[in-house]
């Protein structure tokens, strides 16, 4: 009986792999999910591939920070009658608002056609953006894609490629910013970029003085190995101004940690950068399938034999 009862637990743990296994095989891909809102199939009459519409925004990723919106966005069209694209602003006080910049449509097909745009942002200036590209298929279904970015007055990161930054006692730092007076507007130009360290606990490091760079440069080393400071994680705060002495959208904080050398923590997260597909979780309950069965036969095989 004991015999039994172990072989229907172990059978029953087999099947819940096996539906594990065959509830990821279907799932959608990534791929079908995006195409269109519409499903490939309706009523078992399967469209044809060529015939989907499609648009696809590019030039911009989402996720992205820029420092000019002189940027080029392209917008690919496929099997579409129409398109629409909105622009959705909201300022670094948290005011949105959203307007169009393309409103089109013809009688016919337009097949695969590249619309591009740039300098998106007029008389906005920095904030968040969120580009939305909409599109009318021959058979009357929608399709949609849209970026998120945000245009900021500066970007900074910890230089690590030459060896100074990591490995030294110098933090070197490269920024990022455009400071051209037809691309950015009188009161988001920059004057001043100021630059202080902090410790762990919040106090601003007064071995180090507040760095001011000198425009146009856009290197800046720190040589915490000239102060007597005590090893520790330590906080780089960057600020950009105006010629009001207004702080601009968006002040820049780096961490360091130093012992002697400077080493630049991995903040990343493992997880956030992968596309994990049902492809993906389908080899993986296989893989899950294929021990646990082949291991659980063994086993219910040599308990049978005693």
């Amino acid at each position: 009986m004991k015999k039994t009862h172990k072989n229907i637990v172990g059978l029953c743990g087999l099947g819940a792999v096996i539906a594990m296994t065959i509830f990821a095989a279907m799932m959608p891909g990534p791929k079908a999910s995006a195409a269109t809102p519409n499903s490939y199939m309706d009523e078992l009459n399967v469209r044809v591939i060529d015939e989907i519409p499609s648009v696809e925004l590019s030039g911009i990723a989402s996720g992205d920070t820029i420092v000019s919106l002189d940027e080029e966005i392209v917008l690919d069209y496929t099997n579409t009658t129409d398109y629409t694209v909105t622009v959705t602003y909201t300022d670094p006080d948290g005011n949105t608002q959203t307007f169009v910049i393309a409103d089109t449509s013809t009688p016919e097909e337009i097949g695969s056609t590249t619309f591009s745009f740039r300098d998106i942002g007029g008389d906005l200036g920095y904030g968040t953006y969120v580009i939305t590209a909409t599109g009318n298929g021959l058979d009357g279904s929608a399709v949609e894609d849209s970026i998120e970015f945000e245009y900021v007055a500066v970007k900074a990161e910890i230089d690590t490629s030459g060896g100074e930054g990591e490995g030294s006692g110098t933090v070197v730092i490269d920024l990022d910013y455009d400071n051209d007076k037809d691309t950015v507007r009188e009161e988001d130009r920059i004057t001043s970029i100021i630059i202080n360290v902090y410790d762990a606990d919040g106090n601003l490091v007064g071995e180090i003085s507040p760095i001011s760079v000198n425009l146009p440069d856009k290197t800046v080393e720190i040589p915490f190995d000239d102060y007597d400071i005590p090893e520790g994680d330590y906080t780089i705060v960057i600020d950009a101004m105006n010629h009001n002495d207004k702080d601009l959208y968006k002040r820049v904080i780096l961490t360091v940690h130093y012992d002697g050398k400077i080493v630049v923590p991995d903040t990343g997260n493992f997880f956030k950068n992968l596309n994990i597909a049902s492809s993906d979780y389908l080899i993986t309950g296989i893989g899950v399938f294929l021990v646990v069965g082949i291991g659980g036969l063994v086993l219910i095989g040599k308990r049978n034999k005693r």
